[in-house]
């Protein structure tokens, strides 16, 4: 895939990030929060899924401690009339910070290691942080996988 259409495809989701507010997940859990709020007892999800009402009542904790699979919330949140969306968020809305951030410290250490090397020759960066902002910028704009390798510069 070519570097403008990552950086499109970048731009895209950061955008779709913007819009996205979730609340957090409740103290005891989306499950039992909206199960109760519907007044639905125990019975009602066990009985459509065929399972005891402890199981149910697992489940719920298991959410809580965050051990609950995909498939069992879905098929709880179904028995409410509910729909599971499951989604990642960045947790500062932004996947382009992620990569900025990323790119600043590849081209830190980078820059430092350059830096050993010609101290050795008494030909030290003069100006470190202008070095480290040009080569973090070009990390960005080339949208590589070595960017998240610890080995490659």
């Amino acid at each position: 895939m070519n570097k403008r259409i990552k950086q499109i495809q970048l731009n895209n989701f950061d955008a779709r990030f913007e819009r996205i507010y979730f609340e957090p997940k409740p103290k005891s859990g989306w499950i039992r929060t909206i199960r109760e709020a519907l007044s639905m007892p125990l019975s009602f999800p066990a009985k459509l899924l065929k399972i005891s009402v402890q199981s149910v009542a697992r489940l719920e904790k298991n959410e809580i401690d965050e051990t609950i699979t995909l498939k069992s919330l879905r098929q709880l949140a179904e028995t409410m009339g509910c729909e599971l969306h499951y989604v990642i968020i960045p947790q500062n809305k932004s996947l382009r910070k992620i990569i900025e951030k990323k790119a600043y410290e590849k081209a830190r250490l980078a820059v430092k290691e350059v830096n050993k090397t010609m101290e050795l020759e008494k030909q030290k960066i003069i100006d470190s942080e202008t070095s480290i902002r040009f080569l973090a910028k070009e990390y960005v704009e080339n949208m590589s996988k070595k960017l998240w390798s610890d080995d490659e510069n």
